[in-house]
């Protein structure tokens, strides 16, 4: 029961999916791409740096980077998947500010002289291959939860048989999706919080 829901929520969600990763990479160029000092961008990174001065402080900074980063993700991805039933901004916003940010540090990074293929090897690539498609998964069921409440409305008012069956599957099918982003965003941070520490350590 469990596999089909599955199998028939990825169906649904895969196109909406790969939209979701143009959005994200499409905005880190973007990011990586302006010039001089964006004021807001400034604030997104000052607001991951607080992140890891937060765990440093801590008596075990492992763990404290682990649950740091873990409720952060689970809290922007489950709101980007059910607020995205508002016309789909929200999961089309942590898309694109996420991906500007990315991009943005990398700008930045490659205007001081950084080897950025160190950064992104050691510093992104242990857990982002978990943790990237983890957010493009709840972003892009997010879109399809928007777009089904739209059909929804539309046949609805055109007086189609069951207008809110396919939300209704769609809302259905969310549970699982969310659980299989939690899982991948749960072993990302136990990557995040000690492979990728140690490699940025060392």
């Amino acid at each position: 029961m469990i596999k089909k829901t599955l199998q028939q929520a990825w169906t649904d969600v895969k196109p909406y999916f790969w939209a979701a990763a143009v959005i994200f990479f499409a905005s880190l160029f973007a990011g990586a791409m302006s010039n001089g000092d964006i004021d807001w961008l400034d604030k997104q990174l000052q607001s991951i740096s607080d992140i890891a001065k937060k765990a440093n402080e801590s008596d075990n900074v492992s763990l404290a980077m682990f649950w740091l980063i873990l409720v952060k993700n689970l809290l922007a991805t489950a709101f980007a998947m059910y607020l995205g039933i508002a016309a789909c901004i929200m999961p089309l916003f942590t898309l694109a500010v996420n991906g500007l940010v990315m991009g943005y540090l990398f700008g930045k990074m490659a205007n001081e002289g950084v080897d950025l293929w160190s950064v992104i090897v050691r510093g992104i690539l242990p857990h982002g291959i978990l943790e990237l498609p983890a957010i493009f998964l709840a972003c892009a069921y997010g879109i399809l939860l928007g777009v089904r409440l739209m059909q929804g409305i539309g046949r609805s008012l055109t007086g189609k048989t069951k207008p809110w069956a396919r939300f209704a599957e769609a809302m259905k099918g969310s549970v699982a999706i969310y659980a299989v982003v939690a899982l991948m965003l749960l072993v990302a941070a136990v990557i995040e919080s000690t492979l990728t520490l140690y490699l940025v350590k060392s």
